[in-house]
């Protein structure tokens, strides 16, 4: 695993998805990684709850930026093969906050289990924590490609 920079990783993902929607980095060890947004609009599906989409967004994200951080030696990235998602909550203001917990980290393939929670009840949101939600991403290893092909997020190698 390399050094956690969370304003690298936070950088990286400025001008994606996860920038998009405010998504930052807030903690990282050794086999897991930490993530929050504060609810806005722009989160918000129109029956004025927090849109399933952007909770799992968050929660492939840091699984993401995790299995990033766990790739092992000669791999090129990494591509989600399977990601599932269960919603026990939601929110409607607030800070959401996720942690993304490895649970197989092999050669060919790595499984993260992330769960969201509400900051302020500290009730899982659809899905995570005392949850609101409870995510699964299996992810496939890549091997080097043609250097033509560029891969800035995980050419980081944060």
């Amino acid at each position: 695993m390399s050094d956690f920079d969370p304003e690298k990783l936070n950088s990286v993902g400025q001008p994606f998805l996860p920038g998009h929607l405010g998504i930052r980095v807030t903690g990282a060890g050794e086999g897991w990684l930490e993530g929050e947004f504060h609810v806005a609009t722009h989160h918000m599906a129109p029956n004025g709850f927090l849109h399933a989409g952007s909770v799992v967004t968050l929660a492939d994200s840091l699984c993401g930026f995790a299995c990033i951080r766990a790739l092992p030696e000669g791999a090129s990235g990494f591509t989600t093969i399977e990601l599932k998602s269960n919603f026990l909550g939601t929110a409607r203001e607030g800070k959401v906050i996720a942690r993304a917990e490895a649970r197989h980290l092999g050669r060919t393939t790595q499984i993260w289990d992330a769960t969201v929670t509400h900051a302020e009840t500290g009730k899982t949101v659809p899905g995570h924590g005392y949850e609101t939600a409870r995510c699964a991403c299996h992810a496939a290893i890549l091997t080097p490609v043609a250097a033509s092909v560029s891969r800035p997020f995980c050419s980081a190698r944060i």
